[in-house]
């Protein structure tokens, strides 16, 4: 019934691949699964097409794309999260303020996020042929800003605000190794000075081992009568500077439990702004 194919006539299973001239295109799945991430993230309310194209990354140049709602998002969230921060750590010197913003809405910390939440299975985006700096973190982390773009265009500032503080503001976060500067015992000096405060000095509180091979010290900075900050360390040097450091942790580290944001200012009866830090020192 079926001949026998000679060596000349065998169907060959080599075929010629259409290769991609310009780009790997990640496509998006079905509605359906758009629909279940927006249920997921409590965004049902939000139209499917907006949502969809809050997930087609602005790489996706024929689409209709995230590009808008990206750009609209990154300053909502800028908004949001500058004033919570700013409230919660009203005394932080500006360099402490960018790092630790950074730390909650950069890109590493929104890709996080968007990982954990599951967008990762949900959006449509393009690599360019030779372009390295497009990342999977970079697309997520835009996606994620154009998420929040779409809910503040269609739901309104209350709603964005919402999702930002539930989803990245409610992170817990250590605020204290933003503080850090390099010269913590010159940065000690001129902030004193500038709050009229006494001098700093610098003294010996204990030691152990100090003939031995591995020696400790403890050093505290005061101001007057008052001590500000306390270090150890193998050398009374490298006490000293972390003492200086520990100073300036415990002054900028200040938080604030109660307050109130200045967007939530019409829903309170008498609104009493944060305080801004008075001081900005610079070396």
């Amino acid at each position: 019934m079926f001949g026998v194919l000679k060596r000349s006539q065998t169907i060959s299973t080599k075929f010629a691949v259409p290769r991609l001239a310009t780009a790997l295109v990640h496509t998006q799945p079905e509605n359906t699964t758009i629909t279940a991430l927006g249920a997921r993230l409590g965004l049902s309310a939000l139209n499917t097409q907006t949502l969809k194209q809050a997930l087609t990354h602005k790489s996706v140049e024929e689409e209709e794309n995230n590009a808008s709602l990206e750009f609209i998002g990154k300053r909502v969230v800028g908004l949001f999260a500058t004033e919570y921060i700013h409230c919660k750590y009203p005394i932080l010197h500006q360099g402490a303020l960018n790092t630790t913003l950074r730390s909650y809405i950069g890109n590493k910390s929104l890709s996080k996020i968007a990982t954990e939440v599951g967008l990762q299975h949900s959006i449509s985006w393009k690599t360019p042929e030779g372009d390295e700096k497009l990342g999977h973190a970079t697309v997520m982390a835009d996606c994620m800003n154009a998420l929040i773009g779409a809910i503040y265009k269609e739901q309104g500032e209350a709603a964005a605000k919402k999702f930002i503080h539930e989803f990245i503001l409610a992170r817990d976060f250590d605020v204290r190794p933003s503080i850090k500067v390099q010269e913590p015992k010159r940065h000690v000096s001129i902030l004193l000075k500038n709050l009229n405060r006494e001098p700093a000095t610098s003294r010996l509180l204990s030691e152990t081992g100090r003939h031995s091979s591995s020696p400790v010290f403890i050093v505290g900075v005061f101001s007057g009568k008052d001590k500000i900050g306390e270090g150890f360390g193998s050398s009374i040097k490298m006490a000293e500077f972390r003492a200086c450091q520990d100073a300036l942790t415990q002054y900028y580290g200040q938080e604030q439990k109660n307050f109130v944001l200045p967007s939530d200012a019409h829903k309170v009866d008498q609104y009493d702004a944060s305080p801004l830090a008075q001081i900005e020192v610079m070396i």
